[in-house]
């Protein structure tokens, strides 16, 4: 929530609260009231975190995105629908009714074919590495090392043998394409039918980690630091976690709009279950961030301050079955909770408004 909207929301619930209970007179802080049954439910005295957040309109998306691109020329038989996963080994797309790419991990690009007796490298390394996370390597043969022998090529003539393709021991550039993990299929560029030709754009890809970004206004940049945490708001209404993991070092003037303040664009990186998926993309989501921090201070729920006739906070503490009124000196809000300073103690009974 917006912090004027977290001060105007506890505000409000502090006056139907005192007005509920016809105002308290003042003195009355001390005064046991054993006889009259609260009208409230009832909450502890916490020592917590407090964060009063921002909202800031975010994009939920996802990260590593990337373009797949023909390797080969013919005519597309098969793409991937948007949203599909593709894990190690598994087909990209398909050209004249067959098996044109297949997905390898690694970070580099495949730049050249693979084929016995090349110079070694990397590239070569990438392969192996492969070939053996797939299987093909069960005897433990070959060495991992980025230098082409003969376990190399017998890895790769099980690779062809088991998906269909023609077992020469060699892969044309573009057979494979090398990815940091799992992939997912994004946008469609092309059509089923249609002729591709090496270099033709087929389809948007990305991993399936999802990040969130925000266009964060420039003079804003003060909200947004490197390895804070901020709350994310789902399209399905359930509020997660996040991680600010980078921060737009240049502000760029806002695309079409010469007159719109410039923004930095600051990425989110996502927890747990939400960090993982293959549904919504480029969806709305409000990011929170932290405006305002208390730390190890003690709160209760903004339900339990009450209003005083004549200005100040109380709350309605009960001990023993008795009831008194504490003076409190309301904090920050956040979260339903308010930061109080009183006679007050942790673990405290207070009575809260139904």
């Amino acid at each position: 929530m917006r912090r004027g909207h977290a001060l105007a929301g506890g505000a409000a619930a502090v006056a139907v609260i005192g007005a509920g209970l016809a105002g308290l007179a003042d003195g009355d802080s001390a005064r046991p009231s054993a006889a009259r049954a609260s009208a409230g439910d009832s909450a502890t005295v916490e020592r917590r975190d407090l964060v009063d957040r921002e909202d800031v309109d975010g994009t939920l998306g996802y990260a590593d995105t990337g373009t797949l691109v023909a390797g080969a020329s013919g005519t597309i038989t098969r793409l991937r629908p948007p949203g599909a996963i593709v894990r190690r080994g598994g087909v990209l797309y398909w050209l004249d009714d067959a098996p044109a790419a297949f997905l390898l991990y690694g970070r580099l690009p495949a730049w050249r074919d693979f084929q016995p007796g090349m110079e070694d490298g990397a590239d070569v390394r990438q392969l192996e590495r492969n070939l053996r996370a797939l299987g093909y390597d069960a005897d433990g043969e070959m060495d991992v090392d980025g230098d082409w022998d003969w376990s190399t090529t017998a890895a790769l003539l099980r690779f062809q043998e088991a998906r269909g393709l023609t077992e020469d021991g060699t892969l044309a550039r573009g057979e494979v394409v090398f990815r940091r993990g799992a992939t997912r299929i994004g946008e469609a560029r092309a059509e089923v039918g249609q002729s591709a030709a090496p270099g033709r754009e087929l389809a948007t890809v990305s991993s399936t980690e999802r990040r969130v970004t925000v266009d964060l206004e420039a003079t804003r940049q003060r909200l947004a630091r490197k390895g804070d945490t901020v709350t994310v708001e789902l399209p399905t209404g359930r509020t997660v976690t996040g991680r600010i993991a980078e921060v737009g070092k240049v502000a760029e003037q806002p695309a079409g709009d010469d007159d719109g303040e410039p923004t930095i664009e600051v990425t989110i990186a996502l927890r747990g279950k939400a960090a993982r998926g293959s549904g919504l993309d480029q969806a709305p989501v409000d990011v929170g961030f932290a405006v305002e921090r208390r730390t190890g201070v003690l709160a209760v729920p903004v339900k339990a301050l009450l209003a005083r006739q004549g200005g100040g906070f109380a709350v309605e503490v009960v001990e023993r079955g008795a009831h008194r009124f504490v003076d409190v000196e309301p904090g920050l809000y956040a979260d339903d909770y308010v930061e109080v300073e009183g006679d007050l103690r942790e673990g405290q009974t207070v009575v809260t408004a139904r």
